[in-house]
């Protein structure tokens, strides 16, 4: 039990130390130097101990060694510094092509880079100052004690580049880049990007992580795009989760941050990546709920509109895994949205499951177009049950839309499931006494029936052979669609008599 308290506040001390902030990095080199001369005092009483006769300082000093060793301790040291300046920016400049060129502030801010630097122009000017000055008598006895500093400070200095060069080894990872760029996405960087937007600055916090992920998904490295998507997702939601913004900086940060994620997953669409589209897909899908739990309209309409784009691009592609997960999530998002009567919010949905859907048919991709108008009824069905009746309208709307133009495709067997849809519908906004939402949903009927007839006729114009096969199917859906309407034109006559 204590050794698992002592080696929890062990793991926190580490990550306290490890943080790239100057006030901890600082206290970690201090700490540095503390062990070490804990260590130095540690040795000393060891030799007192050991050899009585040992003592210092015993003023026994040979000025021309002593200069001598720390004219090499200043070289050493200078030669030293020289080579790990080249180093890291050769780090940098490999890090910069193979990420970025924005990541190069990353490194700038590193502190450890310049807390290092101080630590080695001390050491050498010190050492420099302290060979002019030895053996003119100016220190007296407190010569060798400052001799003895200089040689403590190199000592210090060398075992300063064993952290230094681990932290540095560390930032060549692509986490620990993503990391830190992901800490500069705040709300008032992006505001302030927003502002300076006329002006030649580079101060767009999410563009260092977007090229990042851009170049991982060029060459197929979907750990580095996933780390990255993970980031922006995780900065947008603490953003989202701030509350401390009005709805006009709500409407300019929610358009900026989803432009960058709509562009992430219209390139990993071309690339035809569909593991990172996908995993932009999520991340829009968690976006759009903590959306619709914090009431932000803007984001959710941003959000709805990325994954619409995206979902209209990979049915573009027809790339059916991509499109599925799409539809669903928007699916998932406009149910979310209609139980937390957001009507803009399952409006929005409907409407880009009305595009993927509309696209799906005529690239007549086989169940996705199902998908797409399941979706759609379900949000319908919850908008209408929550009684959201322009929501509910704009769903019948779709339907009819979509049903129309897969008779235009001769997809029967999605005109069938449209006019299931509708009728699920209908009968709700019936129990509900909705007659808006009824008589549009009824209205779909009789344009589906009349496309049907239309279709046919022409059809029986053009060939003399028929295909009897599909005609049986497309009687059929008429059959279904006469039986609804004639439902309903019998709940008319009964209403009117009583």
């Amino acid at each position: 039990m204590l050794s698992n308290k002592l080696k929890e506040k062990c793991n926190n001390l580490a990550n306290y130390f490890d943080k790239p902030a100057w006030i901890n990095r600082t206290l970690f080199y201090a700490t540095i130097f503390a062990s070490i001369t804990l260590a130095f005092i540690i040795v000393f009483g060891i030799f007192n101990l050991t050899f009585p006769n040992f003592t210092f300082p015993n003023n026994a000093i040979d000025y021309d060694n002593e200069r001598y060793l720390l004219s090499a301790l200043v070289q050493s040291l200078a030669a030293t510094i020289a080579l790990v300046i080249t180093l890291s920016l050769v780090a940098v400049q490999l890090a910069a092509q193979s990420y970025s060129a924005r990541v190069i502030d990353v490194y700038k801010r590193n502190p450890d880079m310049w807390i290092l630097l101080c630590i080695y122009i001390f050491t050498i000017f010190y050492g420099l100052g302290l060979t002019k000055i030895i053996g003119l008598g100016i220190l007296g006895n407190y010569m060798e004690g400052a001799i003895f500093v200089a040689y403590f400070m190199g000592f210090f200095a060398f075992v300063c580049l064993v952290p230094y060069m681990l932290k540095t080894l560390d930032l060549l990872k692509p986490s620990t880049v993503i990391k830190l760029l992901a800490e500069e996405i705040t709300k008032e960087k992006i505001l302030e990007a927003l502002e300076n937007d006329g002006d030649i600055v580079e101060k767009d916090p999410m563009q260092s992580i977007v090229d990042m992920v851009n170049r991982a998904i060029l060459y197929d490295d979907y750990e580095t795009a996933k780390n990255g998507i993970n980031a922006i997702k995780k900065s947008i939601t603490c953003i989202i989760k701030s509350n401390h913004f009005n709805e006009h900086e709500e409407k300019k940060m929610s358009f900026y941050m989803f432009q960058h994620v709509q562009r992430l997953g219209i390139h990993s669409i071309n690339k035809k990546n569909e593991e990172s589209t996908n995993s932009i897909i999520i991340c829009l899908e968690e976006l759009g709920h903590e959306a619709v739990k914090q009431n932000r309209r803007w984001i959710l309409k941003d959000a709805v509109t990325a994954l619409g784009i995206i979902g209209v691009k990979a049915a573009e592609e027809e790339l059916k895994i991509t499109i599925e997960k799409a539809e669903k999530t928007l699916g998932k998002i406009g149910v979310h949205a209609s139980e937390k009567r957001l009507h803009t919010g399952s409006i929005n949905a409907i409407r880009e499951l009305g595009k993927v859907g509309t696209i799906a048919v005529e690239k007549k991709l086989y169940w996705i177009e199902v998908i797409a108008v399941d979706e759609i009824k379900k949000v319908g069905v919850k908008a209408e049950e929550e009684k959201l009746v322009e929501a509910a309208i704009e769903a019948a709307k779709k339907l009819k839309n979509i049903g129309v133009k897969a008779i235009d495709k001769e997809r029967e067997g999605v005109v069938s499931t449209v006019s299931k849809a509708l009728d699920e519908i209908r009968n709700i906004a019936i129990k509900n006494g909705k007659s808006q939402v009824a008589e549009e949903c009824e209205r779909g009927f009789n344009i589906l029936k009349r496309n049907i007839e239309e279709m046919w006729e022409m059809q029986d114009r053009a060939i003399k052979r028929k295909d009897h096969i599909k005609k049986f199917k497309w009687r059929k859906i008429t059959k279904q669609i006469d039986e609804v309407l004639h439902v309903v034109k019998d709940t008319e006559e009964d209403d009117h008599e009583t």
